[in-house]
């Protein structure tokens, strides 16, 4: 069975625990997914990451 597609809008912008939230993932496991090469983060100004909808649509279809 799969899942229920998150709501995730493409031109959104997401902090790692919003995307690991939204996918239903831990954020260990989005860094992981990150440092593998399946989704590319962002830095802000601040220097935090941030995910893109598209990056997060992206990651959600390789593994649904």
């Amino acid at each position: 069975m799969t899942p229920t597609r998150p709501n995730i809008a493409s031109t959104g912008s997401y902090t790692v625990t919003q995307a690991s939230t939204l996918l239903g993932i831990s954020r260990r496991t989005l860094r992981r997914y990150e440092l593998a090469g399946y989704v590319v983060a962002h830095l802000n100004k601040m220097g935090r990451r941030k995910y893109s909808g598209r990056e997060l649509m992206k990651l959600w279809s390789m593994n649904y």
